[in-house]
Protein backbone atom coordinates (compact mmCIF):
# COMPACT_ATOMS: atom_id res chain seq x y z
CA UNK A 1 0.00 0.00 0.00
CA UNK A 2 1.21 3.71 -0.10
CA UNK A 3 1.27 6.18 2.59
CA UNK A 4 1.41 9.56 2.75
CA UNK A 5 -0.27 10.52 -0.83
CA UNK A 6 -0.16 13.84 -1.96
CA UNK A 7 -3.60 15.10 -2.77
CA UNK A 8 -2.97 15.48 -6.15
CA UNK A 9 -0.24 13.83 -7.73
CA UNK A 10 2.95 15.95 -9.79
CA UNK A 11 5.70 14.74 -11.78
CA UNK A 12 6.61 11.02 -10.63
CA UNK A 13 10.69 12.30 -10.61
CA UNK A 14 9.89 14.52 -8.36
CA UNK A 15 9.63 11.68 -5.50
CA UNK A 16 7.11 13.16 -3.79
CA UNK A 17 3.82 11.64 -4.36
CA UNK A 18 3.69 8.86 -1.85
CA UNK A 19 6.30 7.57 1.03
CA UNK A 20 9.11 5.79 -0.89
CA UNK A 21 9.50 2.07 -0.46
CA UNK A 22 12.21 2.02 2.80
CA UNK A 23 9.00 4.06 4.77
CA UNK A 24 6.50 1.22 3.58
CA UNK A 25 4.60 -0.87 6.77
CA UNK A 26 6.54 -3.86 7.99
CA UNK A 27 4.65 -7.41 7.74
CA UNK A 28 3.66 -8.49 11.25
CA UNK A 29 6.04 -10.61 12.55
CA UNK A 30 5.81 -14.31 13.49
CA UNK A 31 4.86 -14.55 16.04
CA UNK A 32 2.30 -11.67 15.86
CA UNK A 33 2.43 -7.94 17.17
CA UNK A 34 2.58 -9.22 20.67
CA UNK A 35 1.49 -7.48 24.06
CA UNK A 36 1.63 -3.29 23.83
CA UNK A 37 3.68 -2.21 26.58
CA UNK A 38 1.15 0.30 27.30
CA UNK A 39 -0.25 2.46 30.66
CA UNK A 40 -2.60 5.55 31.07
CA UNK A 41 -3.86 7.41 33.78
CA UNK A 42 -6.93 7.83 35.55
CA UNK A 43 -9.47 9.99 33.89
CA UNK A 44 -9.79 13.57 34.87
CA UNK A 45 -13.95 14.44 35.35
CA UNK A 46 -16.02 14.82 32.58
CA UNK A 47 -13.96 11.73 30.37
CA UNK A 48 -14.89 8.28 30.11
CA UNK A 49 -14.47 5.60 28.28
CA UNK A 50 -16.39 4.16 25.30
CA UNK A 51 -16.92 0.48 25.10
CA UNK A 52 -16.95 0.67 21.14
CA UNK A 53 -15.45 3.47 18.46
CA UNK A 54 -17.65 6.25 18.19
CA UNK A 55 -19.33 6.97 14.81
CA UNK A 56 -18.16 10.06 14.88
CA UNK A 57 -14.64 9.42 15.22
CA UNK A 58 -15.22 6.37 12.70
CA UNK A 59 -15.64 8.87 9.66
CA UNK A 60 -12.52 10.72 10.51
CA UNK A 61 -9.62 9.33 7.77
CA UNK A 62 -5.96 10.46 8.43
CA UNK A 63 -3.23 11.71 6.30
CA UNK A 64 -1.50 7.75 5.82
CA UNK A 65 -4.19 7.14 3.97
CA UNK A 66 -7.24 4.78 4.59
CA UNK A 67 -5.67 2.01 3.98
CA UNK A 68 -2.78 2.70 6.39
CA UNK A 69 -5.43 3.56 8.65
CA UNK A 70 -6.94 0.13 8.28
CA UNK A 71 -4.13 -1.79 8.91
CA UNK A 72 -3.27 -0.17 12.03
CA UNK A 73 -6.80 -1.09 13.18
CA UNK A 74 -6.93 -4.50 12.25
CA UNK A 75 -3.42 -5.28 13.54
CA UNK A 76 -3.83 -3.39 17.06
CA UNK A 77 -3.61 -5.08 20.53
CA UNK A 78 -4.13 -2.01 22.04
CA UNK A 79 -7.51 0.12 21.60
CA UNK A 80 -9.24 2.73 23.95
CA UNK A 81 -12.12 5.06 23.03
CA UNK A 82 -12.63 8.61 24.95
CA UNK A 83 -15.57 10.54 25.10
CA UNK A 84 -15.62 14.03 26.72
CA UNK A 85 -18.28 16.63 28.45
CA UNK A 86 -17.54 19.73 29.80
CA UNK A 87 -13.95 21.24 30.89
CA UNK A 88 -11.43 18.44 31.88
CA UNK A 89 -9.48 20.11 34.56
CA UNK A 90 -6.48 17.92 33.85
CA UNK A 91 -5.45 15.78 30.38
CA UNK A 92 -6.58 12.64 29.45
CA UNK A 93 -2.66 10.32 29.30
CA UNK A 94 -1.50 7.92 27.44
CA UNK A 95 1.91 6.40 27.68
CA UNK A 96 3.50 3.39 25.18
CA UNK A 97 6.69 2.04 25.76
CA UNK A 98 8.79 -0.31 23.59
CA UNK A 99 11.31 -2.87 25.31
CA UNK A 100 12.69 -6.06 24.77
CA UNK A 101 9.36 -8.06 25.97
CA UNK A 102 7.23 -5.81 24.21
CA UNK A 103 9.58 -4.30 21.00
CA UNK A 104 5.79 -3.15 19.16
CA UNK A 105 2.83 -1.28 19.81
CA UNK A 106 0.11 -1.29 17.64
CA UNK A 107 -2.73 1.30 19.17
CA UNK A 108 -6.09 2.73 17.87
CA UNK A 109 -7.41 5.41 19.99
CA UNK A 110 -10.10 7.97 19.54
CA UNK A 111 -11.85 10.86 21.32
CA UNK A 112 -15.10 12.10 21.30
CA UNK A 113 -15.68 15.86 22.04
CA UNK A 114 -19.15 16.58 23.00
CA UNK A 115 -20.94 20.04 22.24
CA UNK A 116 -18.10 22.72 23.94
CA UNK A 117 -16.50 20.41 25.52
CA UNK A 118 -12.54 21.38 26.35
CA UNK A 119 -9.88 18.41 26.53
CA UNK A 120 -6.08 17.96 26.31
CA UNK A 121 -5.52 14.32 24.88
CA UNK A 122 -1.38 13.77 25.61
CA UNK A 123 0.17 10.60 24.23
CA UNK A 124 3.98 9.76 25.02
CA UNK A 125 5.76 7.14 23.37
CA UNK A 126 9.32 6.24 24.53
CA UNK A 127 11.58 3.26 24.82
CA UNK A 128 14.80 1.50 25.79
CA UNK A 129 17.98 2.70 24.13
CA UNK A 130 18.50 -1.05 22.37
CA UNK A 131 14.98 -1.16 21.30
CA UNK A 132 14.04 -2.08 17.20
CA UNK A 133 10.50 -2.28 17.17
CA UNK A 134 7.57 -0.98 15.53
CA UNK A 135 5.33 1.72 16.96
CA UNK A 136 2.04 2.20 14.79
CA UNK A 137 -0.39 4.44 16.15
CA UNK A 138 -3.91 5.72 14.67
CA UNK A 139 -5.86 8.41 17.02
CA UNK A 140 -9.18 9.31 15.25
CA UNK A 141 -10.82 13.10 16.81
CA UNK A 142 -14.59 14.17 16.59
CA UNK A 143 -14.90 17.47 17.89
CA UNK A 144 -18.81 18.63 18.06
CA UNK A 145 -20.03 22.89 18.08
CA UNK A 146 -17.75 24.68 20.09
CA UNK A 147 -15.43 21.95 21.48
CA UNK A 148 -12.17 22.90 21.78
CA UNK A 149 -9.07 19.48 21.98
CA UNK A 150 -5.59 19.71 22.27
CA UNK A 151 -3.24 16.81 20.81
CA UNK A 152 -0.01 16.43 22.11
CA UNK A 153 2.11 13.71 20.98
CA UNK A 154 5.71 12.93 22.19
CA UNK A 155 7.93 10.05 20.56
CA UNK A 156 11.08 9.44 21.71
CA UNK A 157 12.27 6.43 20.09
CA UNK A 158 16.08 5.28 18.99
CA UNK A 159 16.94 5.21 15.18
CA UNK A 160 16.48 1.33 15.21
CA UNK A 161 13.06 1.23 15.53
CA UNK A 162 9.83 2.82 13.32
CA UNK A 163 7.33 5.12 14.02
CA UNK A 164 4.09 5.53 12.07
CA UNK A 165 1.41 8.26 13.11
CA UNK A 166 -1.78 8.51 11.72
CA UNK A 167 -3.71 11.18 13.06
CA UNK A 168 -7.43 12.16 11.78
CA UNK A 169 -9.38 15.08 12.77
CA UNK A 170 -13.25 16.40 11.92
CA UNK A 171 -14.50 19.45 13.40
CA UNK A 172 -18.33 20.78 13.67
CA UNK A 173 -19.02 24.15 13.55
CA UNK A 174 -17.06 26.69 15.40
CA UNK A 175 -14.95 23.46 16.84
CA UNK A 176 -10.86 23.77 17.23
CA UNK A 177 -8.54 21.10 17.07
CA UNK A 178 -5.04 21.98 18.03
CA UNK A 179 -1.99 18.98 17.70
CA UNK A 180 1.43 19.74 19.09
CA UNK A 181 4.07 16.72 17.57
CA UNK A 182 7.05 16.79 18.71
CA UNK A 183 9.01 13.66 17.25
CA UNK A 184 12.58 13.65 17.31
CA UNK A 185 13.05 10.06 17.41
CA UNK A 186 12.85 6.77 14.82
CA UNK A 187 14.87 5.58 12.33
CA UNK A 188 11.97 5.66 10.26
CA UNK A 189 9.08 7.87 10.43
CA UNK A 190 5.79 8.20 9.00
CA UNK A 191 3.13 11.00 9.75
CA UNK A 192 0.11 12.21 8.32
CA UNK A 193 -2.26 14.44 9.89
CA UNK A 194 -5.72 15.18 8.36
CA UNK A 195 -7.95 17.74 9.42
CA UNK A 196 -11.24 17.75 8.28
CA UNK A 197 -12.87 21.86 8.79
CA UNK A 198 -16.67 20.31 8.11
CA UNK A 199 -18.76 22.80 9.94
CA UNK A 200 -18.90 26.99 9.62
CA UNK A 201 -16.12 28.90 11.52
CA UNK A 202 -14.42 25.59 12.77
CA UNK A 203 -10.48 26.05 12.86
CA UNK A 204 -7.31 23.46 13.34
CA UNK A 205 -3.37 24.17 14.09
CA UNK A 206 -0.42 22.49 13.93
CA UNK A 207 2.90 22.30 15.44
CA UNK A 208 5.60 19.75 14.60
CA UNK A 209 9.37 19.22 15.18
CA UNK A 210 11.55 16.91 13.87
CA UNK A 211 15.29 15.80 14.04
CA UNK A 212 16.02 13.85 11.29
CA UNK A 213 19.77 11.85 11.72
CA UNK A 214 21.89 8.87 10.70
CA UNK A 215 20.53 6.94 7.11
CA UNK A 216 16.86 8.10 8.72
CA UNK A 217 13.76 8.91 6.38
CA UNK A 218 11.33 11.07 7.69
CA UNK A 219 7.78 11.34 5.58
CA UNK A 220 5.14 13.64 6.43
CA UNK A 221 1.53 14.46 4.96
CA UNK A 222 -0.57 16.77 6.89
CA UNK A 223 -3.99 18.01 4.78
CA UNK A 224 -6.48 20.62 5.97
CA UNK A 225 -9.33 20.76 3.80
CA UNK A 226 -11.94 23.27 4.37
CA UNK A 227 -15.50 23.08 3.93
CA UNK A 228 -17.05 24.99 5.88
CA UNK A 229 -17.56 28.42 5.87
CA UNK A 230 -15.04 31.26 7.74
CA UNK A 231 -12.59 27.95 8.34
CA UNK A 232 -8.97 28.35 10.13
CA UNK A 233 -5.99 26.29 9.22
CA UNK A 234 -2.23 26.76 10.32
CA UNK A 235 0.19 24.33 9.83
CA UNK A 236 3.84 25.00 11.29
CA UNK A 237 6.52 22.66 11.05
CA UNK A 238 10.04 23.21 12.17
CA UNK A 239 13.20 20.57 11.69
CA UNK A 240 17.12 19.43 11.69
CA UNK A 241 18.10 17.25 9.33
CA UNK A 242 22.06 15.73 9.93
CA UNK A 243 24.19 13.48 8.45
CA UNK A 244 22.36 11.64 5.38
CA UNK A 245 18.76 11.54 6.72
CA UNK A 246 16.20 12.16 3.86
CA UNK A 247 12.71 14.33 4.57
CA UNK A 248 9.60 14.55 3.00
CA UNK A 249 7.61 17.22 3.86
CA UNK A 250 4.10 17.35 2.14
CA UNK A 251 1.85 20.10 3.32
CA UNK A 252 -1.76 20.77 1.79
CA UNK A 253 -4.44 23.35 1.94
CA UNK A 254 -7.90 22.18 0.28
CA UNK A 255 -9.97 24.68 0.00
CA UNK A 256 -13.70 23.17 -1.53
CA UNK A 257 -16.52 24.53 -3.22
CA UNK A 258 -18.42 26.65 -0.13
CA UNK A 259 -15.29 27.53 2.08
CA UNK A 260 -16.02 31.15 1.91
CA UNK A 261 -13.25 33.38 3.35
CA UNK A 262 -11.70 29.97 4.54
CA UNK A 263 -8.03 30.92 5.29
CA UNK A 264 -5.06 28.68 5.72
CA UNK A 265 -1.32 29.20 6.05
CA UNK A 266 1.26 26.34 6.03
CA UNK A 267 4.90 26.99 7.02
CA UNK A 268 8.53 25.22 7.49
CA UNK A 269 11.58 26.00 9.03
CA UNK A 270 14.31 23.44 7.96
CA UNK A 271 18.17 23.52 9.51
CA UNK A 272 20.36 21.89 7.35
CA UNK A 273 23.68 20.34 9.58
CA UNK A 274 25.55 18.42 6.40
CA UNK A 275 25.74 18.58 2.80
CA UNK A 276 24.94 15.08 2.16
CA UNK A 277 21.10 15.30 3.79
CA UNK A 278 18.03 15.37 1.33
CA UNK A 279 15.73 17.79 1.86
CA UNK A 280 11.79 18.14 -0.32
CA UNK A 281 9.15 20.45 0.64
CA UNK A 282 6.10 19.62 -1.46
CA UNK A 283 3.83 22.76 -0.22
CA UNK A 284 0.12 22.33 -1.98
CA UNK A 285 -2.98 24.91 -1.92
CA UNK A 286 -5.76 23.73 -3.97
CA UNK A 287 -8.77 25.92 -3.98
CA UNK A 288 -12.32 25.28 -5.52
CA UNK A 289 -13.64 28.68 -3.82
CA UNK A 290 -12.24 32.61 -4.70
CA UNK A 291 -12.98 34.32 -1.54
CA UNK A 292 -10.41 32.71 0.36
CA UNK A 293 -6.91 33.45 1.49
CA UNK A 294 -4.25 30.71 1.25
CA UNK A 295 -0.29 31.17 1.87
CA UNK A 296 2.49 28.86 2.25
CA UNK A 297 6.62 29.33 2.77
CA UNK A 298 9.89 27.37 3.29
CA UNK A 299 12.62 28.53 5.27
CA UNK A 300 15.88 25.78 4.08
CA UNK A 301 19.14 26.18 5.25
CA UNK A 302 22.28 26.29 7.72
CA UNK A 303 22.64 28.06 10.86
CA UNK A 304 23.56 31.39 10.40
CA UNK A 305 27.54 31.47 10.56
CA UNK A 306 27.88 35.26 11.31
CA UNK A 307 25.61 34.57 14.75
CA UNK A 308 27.31 31.33 15.51
CA UNK A 309 30.50 33.19 15.53
CA UNK A 310 28.92 36.33 17.74
CA UNK A 311 27.92 33.44 20.66
CA UNK A 312 30.81 32.41 20.31
CA UNK A 313 33.02 35.31 20.62
CA UNK A 314 31.00 35.61 23.66
CA UNK A 315 32.05 32.87 25.21
CA UNK A 316 30.38 29.46 24.41
CA UNK A 317 31.67 26.64 22.67
CA UNK A 318 30.71 26.16 18.93
CA UNK A 319 28.19 23.10 20.33
CA UNK A 320 26.51 25.42 22.65
CA UNK A 321 25.95 28.02 20.20
CA UNK A 322 24.60 25.49 17.77
CA UNK A 323 21.88 24.41 20.50
CA UNK A 324 20.96 27.83 21.76
CA UNK A 325 20.33 28.81 17.78
CA UNK A 326 18.56 25.44 17.61
CA UNK A 327 16.48 25.31 20.61
CA UNK A 328 15.63 29.01 19.74
CA UNK A 329 13.90 27.95 16.48
CA UNK A 330 12.08 25.20 18.32
CA UNK A 331 10.86 27.05 21.34
CA UNK A 332 8.03 28.20 19.95
CA UNK A 333 6.66 24.95 19.45
CA UNK A 334 8.05 23.41 22.18
CA UNK A 335 6.29 25.69 24.74
CA UNK A 336 3.01 24.46 23.71
CA UNK A 337 3.55 21.49 25.17
CA UNK A 338 1.29 22.35 28.74
CA UNK A 339 3.71 19.78 30.63
CA UNK A 340 6.66 21.10 31.80
CA UNK A 341 8.25 18.08 32.55
CA UNK A 342 7.36 16.73 29.50
CA UNK A 343 8.57 19.52 27.61
CA UNK A 344 12.10 19.48 29.37
CA UNK A 345 12.43 15.79 28.67
CA UNK A 346 12.10 17.07 24.73
CA UNK A 347 14.41 19.61 25.04
CA UNK A 348 16.57 17.27 26.84
CA UNK A 349 16.53 14.57 24.19
CA UNK A 350 16.64 17.10 21.49
CA UNK A 351 20.21 18.34 23.20
CA UNK A 352 21.56 15.09 23.19
CA UNK A 353 21.06 14.41 19.40
CA UNK A 354 22.31 17.58 18.76
CA UNK A 355 25.37 17.10 20.84
CA UNK A 356 26.38 13.48 19.00
CA UNK A 357 26.26 15.71 15.54
CA UNK A 358 28.08 18.37 17.03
Amino acid sequence: MQLNTLPVSTWNHLGVNHAPDRAALPAAPAGGWGATNTRYEALPEGCACRPVLPLACARARSGLGVEADRFIRTNATFHRFYSAAGTAKAPIRLYEHLDSDHPNAITHTALHAQENACVTYIQVITAEDDADGVSAGLTQIAAERGARVRLIQVQLLPLACRRYNAVAVRCEAGARVDVVRAEPGAGVLVSGAHFALEGDESACRLDAVYYGEGDGILDFNDVAVHTGRGTVSELTTAGVLSDRAEKILRGTIDFQRGAVRGVGHEQEDVVLFSPDVRNRTAPLILCAEEQVEGQHAATIGRLDEDMLYYLSSRGLSAADARRLLVEARFAPILDKIPDTALREQVRADIGRRLDHDA
